[in-house]
């Protein structure tokens, strides 16, 4: 069951136990605020009746909040659900429905917050909308870490390993490493060290940039340790 409602964003809570991604994408949020000076008409903010957690829509909030400040007042379906793991549920459906397409983190991310609360794997490939033999393997890339970062799926301790880290599944990631990996690109690191080490000798790099020569000594030193 659900109504719509005007209300004021400031009565919204943003909760990343419900955020099925793995980060809210700033450039979504830019892209809806845009679209908001413009006049454009988003759909309703799907809200946690007794709550008010967003359920889904959080681009559309912080685009909301990003023109018209948390004072501003908009449309919000409230729905009503009969437990924690049916909210969870509804949030990763919408999420992997429309919008920004899940990338396989956030799929990682949201069968495990499916798994803890006891979603078993069939209903969870259907609300991803992969098959089940994809939903195995996106349980099986990930680590585990005592410290708690933007990648720690919530209320456990297991992060969801972006791409080039795949080969650390299974392992204990240091505090160190937790929060490198947050920062580390999708990108995989052969395609890195190849686009840089041709920038480097095609003579692309600008070698007047102070700070990023002074990177480029660096990481010589380190490949002289680990190469060694």
């Amino acid at each position: 069951m659900s109504t719509v409602k005007t209300m004021h964003l400031a009565e919204l809570v943003e909760d990343m136990e419900l955020y099925p991604r793995h980060n809210v994408d700033d450039g979504n949020v830019g892209s809806l605020a845009m679209a908001i000076k413009a006049g454009c008409q988003l759909p309703p903010i799907i809200a946690d009746s007794k709550s008010k957690r967003i359920v889904d829509g959080w681009h559309r909030a912080r685009a909301w909040k990003r023109v018209h400040g948390p004072k501003c007042t908009v449309e919000v379906e409230l729905r009503k659900y009969s437990s924690e793991a049916e909210i969870i549920e509804d949030a990763v459906r919408c999420n992997a429905a429309h919008g920004r397409r899940l990338d396989s983190m956030d799929q990682t991310r949201s069968a495990i917050m499916l798994q803890k609360h006891g979603i078993p794997l069939e209903r969870i490939a259907l609300v991803l909308h992969v098959p089940e033999a994809q939903v195995e393997k996106l349980t099986v890339r990930v680590a585990t870490s005592n410290t708690a970062t933007k990648g720690t799926v919530p209320g456990t301790t297991s992060i969801t390993l972006k791409r080039p880290m795949s080969h650390l599944a299974g392992k204990k990631l240091t505090a160190a490493q937790a929060q490198a990996h947050d920062m580390m690109p999708g990108t995989s690191f052969l395609l890195i060290a190849r686009q840089l080490n041709t920038a480097i000798k095609t003579k692309l790099v600008n070698m007047e940039d102070d700070k990023l020569i002074e990177e480029l000594r660096d990481l010589c030193k380190t490949l002289e340790k680990v190469l060694r």
